[in-house]
Formats: structure tokens, sequence, C-alpha cells
């Protein structure tokens, strides 16, 4: 698919598998097998290393409850799981499950039985990361992962192989960072979708498209007068309307912490691992923050303060899907942390990820009060 263009073909490629969400996965890439996860806790440089091609699900439009969930359960599960049932992923080698939250814990436990959809794969990464053995708990937790993705793929996972997908995944994080380094002069929905197409589309054509188009948008960005910077938290976002809607009514997402945006691609400082191993344990323990996990209680609150104070937000908008307690509850310290700052805050629940006229009407008021 790479075959010829210029930057202005990349970027379209970009924008339209981002707009895809994964759809025609097989059909646009045949030679790929695809294994689907949920979380940025799933460690895709193990199903890379294993010979498959990650792929994020998430849920597409509609509200969706299959009779497998309760009402309650946030709209990433009933809609990816209804999207199961209705055999939008025909030809996943296997779907992987990282322990986060109660819900998705079930998920795991129902998906088998009512999508049938390849096998299920489980990693549960330790709740609080840097408790005595964490981290010999998760190299053994990967190491079994490694295995099962390896039988799976048909390809043993070795130290050659696990560096080789280090390797990519962190080229790809580096320019994932030359992107987040331009959000505030590029339009906030842009810079969304761009980092989720790196989700949903094979890894090393993400790396050439993506490569090929970030020095036509440098030449094109240009950080705008009179628009109110803002901070954007939260879980799974699979569109962007919450950004276009910050920047129609005069706003500017300035950083972004969200699963499917900036997050999900964040290196922890410091100097990498020469065993490919610890490395893998080092990127996913010492990751930007997750609520569902734990590095001390003001750690989250902290990076988020931080990064608002680096990136000079006037305004945080925390977005929250409806019945996600982990979210829930981190939104209250959150705020906390930066109101204490001069940050004002919005906690905005949504129960999908699309937002409409209430939540236009109270981004709107909340810009005007910045």
């Amino acid at each position: 698919m790479l075959d010829s263009g210029d930057a202005k073909g990349f970027l379209e490629l970009l924008l339209e598998e981002s707009a895809l969400k994964g759809a025609r996965a097989k059909e646009r890439c045949p030679q790929c097998q695809f294994f689907g996860y949920f979380c940025s806790y799933w460690p895709e440089e193990l199903v890379l290393a294993a010979g498959m091609e990650p792929l994020r699900l998430m849920p597409g439009p509609g509200s969706a409850t299959p009779a497998d969930l309760p009402s309650y359960t946030c709209s990433l599960a009933r809609g990816t799981l209804a999207g199961a049932l209705r055999g939008e992923y025909p030809d996943l080698a296997g779907v992987g499950f990282a322990h986060t939250c109660d819900t998705m814990q079930c998920l795991a436990g129902i998906w088998p039985d009512s999508a049938a959809q390849g096998r299920t794969l489980m990693i549960v990464p330790p709740v609080t990361l840097q408790a005595p053995g964490a981290a010999d708990y998760y190299r053994a937790e990967l190491k079994e992962l490694a295995q099962a993705l390896g039988r799976i793929g048909g390809q043993s996972i070795g130290t050659a192989e696990l560096g080789q997908a280090l390797e990519l995944c962190n080229h790809i994080r580096r320019l994932a960072a030359e992107l987040d380094e331009l959000r505030p002069a590029l339009p906030s929905q842009l810079v969304s979708a761009l980092l989720r197409a790196g989700q949903v589309m094979p890894r090393r054509e993400y790396a050439a498209a993506l490569e090929s188009a970030l020095p036509a948008l440098k030449a094109a960005s240009s950080e705008p007068q009179f628009r109110q910077r803002v901070l954007v938290s939260g879980a799974v976002l699979e569109g962007d309307s919450v950004f276009r809607l910050v920047e129609e009514l005069g706003g500017r997402v300035v950083a972004d912490d969200t699963c499917t945006g900036y997050r999900h691609y964040a290196q922890p400082p410091g100097a990498a691992c020469s065993d490919p191993w610890d490395e893998l344990v080092r990127r996913y323990s010492e990751m930007p923050l997750c609520p569902c996990r734990h590095r001390g209680l003001e750690e989250r609150p902290a990076y988020l303060a931080e990064l608002a104070r680096r990136r000079t937000a006037q305004g945080a908008i925390l977005v929250i899907r409806k019945y996600c307690d982990p979210q829930a509850w981190d939104a209250v310290p959150v705020s906390q942390q930066l109101k204490s700052m001069g940050v004002r805050t919005l906690v905005l629940e949504l129960d999908g990820a699309e937002a409409g006229g209430r939540e236009r009407t109270r981004i709107q008021a909340f810009l005007e009060s910045l």
C-alpha cells in the first residue's frame, strides 16, 4: 500500500486507516495475520515477535448491549462484544486481554464462549508496579504469554525476535513523540486520528507512513494565537469528536493523556536495558500510569500536573466513559491536584466516544471560563 505517493498521500492513508478503526483489516492487508487486543498494557512487541500484527479492538457506532453483559458495563465492552457477535472480527488469530478493571476481566471470561474469535489470552500485570517481586512476576507473566503467542503465530519468540520487535515499537514511539510535540501547532482532531492509526494498521506500514508525513506536518504547523490551551485525559476514545469540539469552539488540545492517544506511546525516561526482556518489563512498568495501576497515591496526579505545566495548559477535560469506575475514582484526586495549580477542570462523562449537543454546550462554557 505504500508503493507511491507524496506526504499528502501518506497522510490520507493514515487518516483513512484511523477512520476504519481496524475494519476490513484482512481485506486491506491480506498478507498479515492479526491478533486483537484492548489495552495499552497489552505488550504489542510479543505479538510482533510471534509473526502477527496487533490490532486494537474498538467499538463501532451505536449502543447495543449483548445479552451476555449487563447494561451497566462501559460502552467499550458492550460495543466490542456486540461487534464480535455480529461477526466483525472473523480473521483474528486470537484476542488478548490485559487485566485492568473488573469489566475487562469479565469480558475475557465471556469472550471465548460468546464470540468464538480464535484463542483468548490474558496477562495480569502487577497492580502495584513497584512492589517487591513485581518485576520478577511480570517477567514470568510475559515469558508465559510469549510461549502462548508463539504457538498461535507459529513462530517461537527468542531474544532476537523480541529485540527486533522492540526496535520497531521504539521507532514508532519516537515518531509519535515528534508528532505529540507538534500538537499545539496542529488541529487537535488531526493529531488524535494519526495516533489512533498506529494501533489499527500494520506497524511497519504505520512507521513508514508517519515518517513520510511528518516533514509536511512540521512545515504546515503553526501555533495559533488566542486559543484556550487544554489537556485531555481519559480511557479509550475511538473517535475524535471531543478533540473536534474543542477545536471548533476556540480551544486547542496541547496535551493528551488518553489510552488511544499519546499515553499509549509514551516512553519511560532513562536508559534502555541491554536485555530485551528486562526492557519489556521496564517499559510497561514505568510508562505513564493508567488509573488501574498503582505506583503511589500521588504519582498520577503529579504526572498530569507536570504535563499541564510543561504544555502551559489553562484547563483540563477529564473524559469518563459511563460506568468506568477507575476513571471516575481517578478524576477526584486529579481534579484537586490540577485546581491547586490553577488549572480549571471539566469532568465529561460519555456513554461512548462521541460527544453531542450537551457536551458541546458544556465544553463551550468551560472554554469561555478559562
